[in-house]
């Protein structure tokens, strides 16, 4: 009984695999999980004992949920003002995709330079990369395929992230429901929704989808 308690202790807790613009671990950079919000999911805190000083941009909100097996928690650091961080589309996508869901970080990034780097991003090959791009030049419909992709890798991954798979949910029904497509767009933030059931945002733009599709009372 011992043992198993311990299995199941080490089961639920936080494996985090930090890296930083150059896709390595940042040295003496951790980070730590606070106390659960109803839904079970953590705010993040940036602990930095490394030289420089170090933002927290992935997850796009700094939190995360302990995710369903052994499979470590995608976070992504870089140093403040670090202009070598738009060379990477990983982390320029992760940029993106946090100014596109309303929580942009405080990079000390050149706003133009950020700009030019996300424009670089409809030609990505990495698909939740490009449907961001695409998404961010207000291409939605041209973003969808790309983000229902994104979205189904991470739903099929033997470890499901829920601090990856909320973001790809919530962007690919923005993508739709900006190209007309309502009940699609309802059922991707419906995926949103099951994994922060409290979430206003995810809740909102269901029920817009579902407005707009004529169907208001299957909310």
């Amino acid at each position: 009984m011992k043992l198993a308690a311990l299995f199941l202790l080490a089961a639920a807790s936080f494996h985090f695999d930090i890296t930083d613009a150059r896709g390595k671990k940042p040295p003496g950079v951790t980070v730590e999980a606070r106390d659960a919000d109803p839904d079970g999911w953590h705010e993040l805190r940036l602990v930095n004992k490394g030289k420089g000083s170090a933002v927290l941009i992935w997850p796009f909100d700094s939190k995360a949920k302990i995710a369903d097996g052994p499979g470590d928690i995608p976070v992504i650091v870089i140093e403040t003002g670090d202009p070598k961080a738009l060379t990477n589309t990983r982390v320029v996508a992760a940029l993106v995709a946090g100014e596109l869901l309303g929580a942009s970080a405080a990079t000390g990034l050149d706003p133009v330079a950020v700009a030019k780097a996300a424009a670089a991003l409809s030609a990505a090959e990495e698909p939740f990369a490009r449907g961001v791009g695409l998404l961010s030049a207000k291409k939605p419909a041209d973003a969808v395929d790309s983000l229902a992709r994104a979205l189904r890798e991470r739903e099929r991954q033997l470890t499901r992230v829920p601090s990856e798979v909320y973001p790809a949910a919530m962007l690919y029904g923005r993508a739709l429901l900006d190209s007309g497509k309502f009940d699609d767009a309802a059922v991707a933030f419906l995926k949103a929704l099951k994994q922060r059931p409290s979430d206003p945002a995810a809740r909102q733009l269901r029920a817009e989808a579902l407005i707009r599709a004529g169907k208001p009372e299957a909310q």
